[in-house]
């Protein structure tokens, strides 16, 4: 399962590096910086947290037995947790059983206070030591040795302290509990002149539970310790059980028989229809790029546009452009509109199980919620922001929480997201940081997943079982289809997923109608007149249709497309601003004297010529829209073919941590300017003989940048004549 969400991996794209990329002892050495090993601690569940605080406890290195004795662990699963911790590079496991031993990669360690202690006893300095002594109603006497001895002595006695707790006053009890209870500091500042001996925090240090080091105060570990009683002990917990309700019962029988049955639940057919409406949004883009906001975004009335144009709800559709944009199939030009990238098209080459795939990636990697787009850290940061665009909030921690909980269900048990809350707040640590959108980025996840076809009545369909599982998804989508089966009605049905060349043929030629368990297309007039103009014949039409049918072309599709050629090209327009000739001249007469174009001012100048007044592109489509089927020449006086008109936005696929990376070997600068952009740690770079210590550091293909505290500024130097670079 673990492989399944790929935290590490996420966290080397967010630092621009694609994980198939990096040398694998590079990978390997990565979770050993703890600038990079918080991010994937805090992607794991509270009882990885607890056996990593523990650890750091114990100083770094401890037996197994060790863990075991500071742990309640009544369910057996510091085992299976530090196997977890261990595939991530967050300790390492030296033999089997009680005896073996297990160190953490940070001497150091990754907690500012485990468990919410603070400093032990130890660390304390001798007049701190005499301080709290002499509070918990002791002599100090002798060295520091001694007085260290005396207050632990002290402290051992955990009735005797709480005894002493209860006689504090109210104030200062309360603060003293809130200390003990994971607040272990306590930051009073005093003014200069101003005084507040009656402030709690005085008391407490009067009364020896805390020391003080100017204005900051500090309740050591033991206090802490002897104020929980001497039974408590950071428990290892599991996954909290989850509130089941059975899907069978959330969709009524006859409407899951006419949605689809097994399909439905198997989450084919929203797999299928996620590809449509990203494919849709490409041709959207590409046709008529989406307009943003000078503020950055999609707005409101151009955010229903699209929605309208995708046949979705305005939520779905911001949905869509999230992902799109997460998956590089459409960006930003300029800042002012969304257009399709040459990306597209790749994606659109894919068979169907890689475009889904690339999809679903997409939207596991997102920062946001796409379908609720706040920042949910506090109640002012709750206001939707406008799509596509990403931000950093807990969502994307919460999302792959809550699937990690999905698939611990049974199959076909679901939840709902108040029900799921306590397993996804003991997976992930997000849940507490954005508490006033925690449930809603749950529901978001839900409500996501069941448009990608993952998710179905808040249960896992087959189709997200098994990529989370890590299993071949590609078996479960259908073979495309080459064949189209052409009826009378003039409509074109293909079952199952149409082959890309049979519904560029289809698309080409014919209106999509619907798309479900299988595509319906739709022939018009406008449909075959829009394949004639782009170039093709009436012959080859339906010869080409006539290679991929089940069965003969029907008659009337026959008289359709023949009917349509007959006519197309009876107007023909050249440049002049335009000039129409015709072989009748009763149709230049008659076009000469129409109301519906007295826009193009037509003159007749011959028989079968009269000229226009608007260009070429603005003719035809008056006239197209008078209801003929006029034809574009050449300046040669053939025909000439119209191609639909797709804008492509040139994106580059590579990552510029690639580049760094291809022939990195270990220890050479290429190597370490890497581990340092991925992994914020400073880094030494020898330029023209000089060295500069440096921070933030971003590479480029070409450059390396970033501030530079020797010089006290910011610095890009090129990449090629770097010869040196370490990490101090």
């Amino acid at each position: 399962m673990v492989a399944s969400f790929p935290t590490l991996d996420r966290l080397l794209r967010e630092h621009g590096l694609e994980p198939a990329a990096a040398p694998p002892d590079l990978v390997e050495r990565l979770p050993a910086a703890p600038e990079f090993a918080v991010p994937v601690l805090l992607g794991l569940d509270a009882d990885c947290h607890a056996v990593s605080q523990a650890l750091q406890l114990l100083g770094g290195t401890a037996s197994r037995a060790a863990l075991a004795e500071l742990l309640h662990d009544p369910g057996g699963r510091l085992g299976e947790t530090l196997a977890t911790l261990a595939a991530w590079g967050l300790v390492t496991l030296d033999g089997d059983g009680d005896g073996s031993t297990v160190t953490s990669p940070h001497p150091d360690g990754l907690w500012a206070h485990p468990f919410g202690l603070g400093r032990p006893l130890a660390d304390l300095t001798g007049e701190e030591l005499k301080t709290l002594v002499r509070g918990l109603g002791g002599k100090p006497r002798g060295r520091r040795a001694e007085v260290l001895t005396q207050a632990v002595e002290l402290l051992r006695d955990g009735a005797a302290v709480r005894a002493r707790v209860a006689r504090l006053p109210r104030r200062a009890a309360a603060l003293l509990e809130s200390m003990a209870g994971g607040e272990p500091v306590f930051e009073h500042v005093v003014w200069y002149g101003a005084g507040d001996a009656d402030h709690p925090i005085e008391r407490l240090a009067e009364a020896g539970f805390v020391v003080r080091d100017g204005w900051v105060y500090e309740l050591p570990r033991e206090v802490a310790l002897a104020l929980r009683g001497e039974g408590w002990k950071p428990e290892l917990t599991g996954q909290p059980d989850v509130p089941l309700i059975d899907t069978a019962t959330a969709m009524p029988g006859d409407a899951h028989e006419a949605a689809g049955g097994g399909a439905v639940a198997d989450g084919m057919l929203a797999a299928t229809a996620a590809a449509d409406r990203a494919e849709a949004l490409i041709e959207l883009a590409g046709a008529q790029p989406i307009s943003e906001l000078k503020a950055g975004g999609v707005g409101a009335r151009e955010l229903k546009r699209t929605a309208k144009a995708l046949g979705v709800t305005e939520q779905a559709a911001a949905f869509w452009l999230d992902v799109a944009l997460g998956a590089d199939l459409i960006a930003s030009e300029l800042g002012e509109r969304l257009v399709s990238t040459t990306l597209a098209d790749d994606w659109l080459a894919k068979p169907p199980a890689g475009r889904w795939r690339a999809l679903v990636e997409s939207w596991l990697a997102l920062p946001q919620a796409p379908t609720f787009r706040v920042t949910g850290c506090c109640p002012e940061h709750m206001t939707p922001q406008a799509p596509p665009y990403p931000f950093e909030c807990g969502a994307g921690d919460i999302r792959q929480a809550t699937l990690r909980v999905l698939a611990t269900l049974p199959p076909g048990r679901a939840s709902t997201p108040e029900g799921l809350r306590p397993a996804v707040d003991w997976r992930t640590r997000a849940t507490r940081e954005f508490a006033h959108a925690a449930t809603g980025f749950v529901a978001a996840a839900l409500r996501e997943a069941e448009l990608l076809g993952l998710v179905l009545d808040g249960a896992l369909t087959g189709l997200g079982r098994a990529y989370l599982d890590g299993a071949d998804v590609d078996a479960r989508f259908p073979t495309p289809s080459g064949t189209v089966t052409l009826q009378n009605d003039l409509t074109a049905i293909v079952s199952g997923v149409p082959a890309p060349e049979l519904a560029v043929l289809l698309n080409g030629c014919a209106d999509l109608e619907s798309r479900d368990r299988a595509s319906v297309w739709r022939f018009s007039e406008t449909s075959v007149r829009r394949a004639l103009d782009a170039g093709t014949t009436a012959e080859n039409l339906l010869a080409a249709l006539a290679g991929v049918s089940a069965k003969a072309v029907p008659q009337p599709l026959r008289y359709l497309v023949t009917d349509v050629a007959r006519r197309h090209g009876a107007v023909r327009v050249t440049t002049a601003a335009a000039v129409l000739t015709a072989d009748d001249p009763a149709l230049i007469t008659e076009l000469c004297g129409t109301r519906a174009l007295r826009k193009l001012a037509l003159r007749q100048v011959a028989p079968t010529v009269a000229l226009s007044a608007l260009p070429p592109d603005e003719t035809l489509r008056l006239l197209r829209q008078a209801g003929h089927a006029p034809v574009a020449l050449a300046e040669d006086g053939t025909v000439k073919a119209e191609t639909p008109q797709r804008r492509r936005l040139p994106v580059e696929p590579a990552r510029a941590l690639d580049a760094f990376l291809t022939g990195a070997e270990p220890g050479t600068p290429g190597e370490a300017l890497a581990v340092a952009a991925v992994t914020g740690q400073a880094i030494v770079v020898v330029w023209q003989r000089r060295e500069h210590y440096m921070e933030d550091v971003e590479l480029a293909r070409d450059t390396v940048s970033g501030y530079c505290h020797d010089c006290d500024r910011d610095h890009a130097f090129q990449r090629a004549r770097i010869k040196e670079a370490y990490l101090p």
